[in-house]
Formats: C-alpha cells, structure tokens, sequence
C-alpha cells in the first residue's frame, strides 16, 4: 500500500511538472532599465540601408569582408543610464561588430556564438551601446549581439 501511494505521488509530481513546463509563457525579451548598462540601450529596429563593404586598404578583420554598418530605424528603445535620446522611427547609422553577414568560421574562427544576418526590411532585437567621437563619419553606436523577431 505505501509503495503504491508513493508512485502515484510521484506519478502526480512528474505529470505537474511536466504540464507547467509546457505551458509556460514565452520568455520576455525585453529588459527593464535596471538591467541595461550605463551607456547602452536595448532597440528594437528596422535595418534601412546596408552599407557597402569599405575599399579602404587601412581597414582590417572582419569589416574587410563583408557589411558592418547599416542605417537603422529604431521602432522602440529602452535606455540605460547616461544613453542619449533616439528619434523613433528614424535612421541612427550603426557598426555592427559581427558584421550583417551570417557568422561563419571563415569570418570568426574561434567564435562559438552565431548570427543569422541582417539584411534590409528586417526587424531585429540588440543591446547598443554610444559611443563618444570625434570623427563625425564613424558611427557613434554599436552592436555586439542581436536576435532576428
């Protein structure tokens, strides 16, 4: 009798872990302020223009062979400290440090994270950060990582 009541207890255990496991809602991806660095903010955006691949000799790595910077239209942001105010639903010129191209070996061979690439028309998810320059032709944000929506 007691090993009985133990199976249908555990019996029980596992049918409900099993059915709120399933159930569960999608994760959110989008972060709170609190849990956005100094200096960055998560964007939803809208890649407008990619831009080419740039023929100067000076330029090496990964930008060398494929698109880092597109045109942006932010659709939504939300900041971390110290981040200045975007104009939604505009353009923000951004480096994408992974490049827009697909991650492969060839372009980064010790990388074990992949991207799919970006092309234009296509809504995406990122943590940018801004940058403080000089140069008024480099852009002044960046992003490391992005998911496609």
């Amino acid at each position: 009798m007691r090993i009985r009541i133990t199976m249908l207890t555990v019996l029980v255990a596992t049918t409900s872990i099993l059915l709120f496991n399933c159930t569960s809602p999608k994760e959110n991806k989008t972060l709170s302020e609190s849990d956005i660095p100094p200096g960055h903010a998560q964007i939803v955006g809208v890649v407008s223009k990619i831009e080419p691949v740039s023929d100067d000799a000076s330029l090496t790595g990964p930008c060398s062979n494929a698109p880092c910077i597109a045109l942006v239209k932010v659709t939504s942001a939300v900041y971390g400290a110290s981040f200045p105010q975007l104009v939604m639903e505009k353009d923000i010129r951004v480096k994408f440090n992974f490049t827009l191209e697909k991650t492969t070996p060839e372009l980064f061979p010790n990388m074990k994270e992949e991207f799919p690439g970006l092309q234009d028309g296509q809504e995406f998810t990122a943590l940018v950060s801004h940058l403080e320059t000089m140069d008024e032709s480099a852009p002044q944000f960046q992003i490391y990582a992005y998911e496609t929506n």
